[in-house]
């Protein structure tokens, strides 16, 4: 919590002096002990200048996201009858469609939902991969990292009392393998008296400021909506559609992935004695440009240098869940040159430039 200076009206916080405070967001987050502590989030419009006394391990390959000012909503919050989730996939930053990108905040918005998941790969950190590298995945980790820490304080002012999760994709591996190939010894460092690593993306998103789970272990981390009802980010690639049936196969309880940019769903349906039980395996799609401009096995570039577009097999929705219990209705819904339908009700956005 920032410090305050009473004399000049400034404050010191994570390093920085930050003057102008215009309101502040409070989370309580719980440390390794148990302890909870409440976190201030201010609202600042200029004058962010480092301090100069002691060494900021921040900087040592990227600083944490600059604070960002949230808005809350001011819609009435709906009554659920039972849980709603939306779940969201594949972003990329810095190659997200920004179209898809505010379907989802209005999404949020307009539904406030219970719960939000985000099923990995929110990041793409090219910059940090084995690939050929471009010069302009060069400079574009600190402002991906600064866009991603927006997006989720404003996902957090359409849903402020919702329950929000982040599940790392093998992007978001990215990081850890990065520093560890290239420095190993910097890779767990902690400021004093904290136990995150300040290379983190949790640390360098500044998840713990807006409430936000994060579920790391790429390919094993998971999280549970329900006993029979787990979301994680995947690791199946088939071609045609066909992922949700390998789920299927894999699994014995309804699983909600990512990693394969397509909105897909299929089920399964066992015999019991007492009747059926039905198995669902979905994938809510991108929020990734379907262009052909983001990295992968169809990325192909110019002579000269520029990336060569080519539609992809791909599509950008959400997952819209309701669940109780053991009971779980599961509703794809797809972003189209016409928006998205929500309940009935079509809302649209112009496409992106």
């Amino acid at each position: 919590m920032g410090e305050k200076l009473n004399e000049h009206k400034e404050y010191i916080e994570d390093g920085n002096l930050v003057s102008e405070i215009s309101g502040t967001w409070e989370a309580v987050t719980k440390d390794a002990n148990g302890e909870a502590h409440i976190h201030t989030l201010h609202k600042h419009s200029k004058k962010l200048r480092p301090l100069p006394e002691e060494p900021n391990l921040d900087e040592l390959l990227v600083r944490k996201a600059i604070p960002t000012i949230i808005r809350p909503t001011r819609r009435a919050t709906p009554k659920h009858t039972e849980q709603e989730a939306l779940i969201f996939g594949d972003a990329q930053v810095p190659f997200q469609d920004e179209r898809a990108m505010n379907l989802a905040l209005t999404a949020i918005r307009e539904l406030m939902p219970n719960q939000v998941v985000f099923v990995g790969d929110m990041l793409d950190l090219p910059g940090l991969s084995r690939f050929q590298q471009r010069n302009e995945w060069q400079s574009a980790t600190q402002g991906a990292i600064d866009y991603y820490h927006q997006f989720l304080a404003q996902v957090r002012a359409n849903a402020p009392n919702a329950d929000i999760t982040v599940i790392a994709g093998n992007h978001e591996e990215r990081m850890t393998n990065y520093v560890q190939r290239n420095a190993a010894e910097v890779l767990r460092l902690r400021r004093a008296g904290e136990h995150l690593s300040v290379l983190s993306i949790r640390n360098l998103v500044r998840f713990d400021d807006l409430d936000i789970r994060y579920v790391d272990g790429y390919p094993n981390g998971t999280y549970y909506l329900e006993p029979n009802l787990q979301l994680m980010h995947g690791t199946n690639v088939a071609k045609g559609g066909s992922n949700a049936a390998k789920y299927l196969e894999q699994e014995r309880a309804s699983t909600i992935y990512g990693h394969t940019h397509r909105l897909e769903l299929a089920q399964r349906t066992y015999p019991t004695e007492n009747g059926r039980y039905t198995v669902t395996a979905a994938s809510p799609g991108a929020l990734a440009k379907v262009d052909g401009s983001v990295p992968g096995f169809r990325y192909s570039v110019s002579e000269q240098g520029e990336v060569v577009k080519r539609a992809e097999n791909w599509q950008q929705g959400l997952l819209q869940i309701h669940h109780e219990g053991l009971h779980h209705d599961i509703t794809p819904i797809q972003f189209t040159e016409r928006g998205m339908v929500l309940n009935g009700k079509r809302f649209d956005l112009p496409e992106a430039a």
